[in-house]
């Protein structure tokens, strides 16, 4: 039986300018640590942007939410892009009633990051 609270991020690189974060599990006060230390080696590696899938994620709360808010700002004061792929759903809802899609650039599948400037 899996372990409802574990969170499992797969890091690969995608295209030539980005990191992908593949999130799955729960993001809240049990796990988020391990999100903003994983965001935080990407930011530091200096290898480009970051994209946060968060498709294969279950559940995320306020932490996870402001974890990833410091993330793009982070990213934004260092001149490099940062976005969140989200589909429809509780953690899309999190997302669209917080108005974070105002300063964090949200797209529904990586293959839109491609396309996007």
């Amino acid at each position: 039986m899996r372990d409802m609270t574990a969170l499992i991020i797969d890091k690969s690189a995608y295209g030539s300018d980005w990191v992908s974060l593949s999130i799955s599990g729960e993001i809240d006060l049990a796990t988020v640590d391990q999100l903003e230390k994983d965001l935080k080696e990407c930011h530091e590696s200096g290898s480009g942007n970051l994209v946060v899938d968060l498709t294969g994620a279950d559940f995320m709360d306020s932490s996870g939410l402001r974890c990833l808010v410091m993330a793009d700002r982070s990213y934004r004061d260092a001149g490099r892009r940062f976005a969140l792929v989200v589909v429809n759903g509780p953690i899309s809802r999190l997302i669209e009633l917080s108005g974070v899609e105002a300063t964090i650039e949200v797209v529904s599948s990586i293959e839109e990051l491609a396309n996007s400037h």
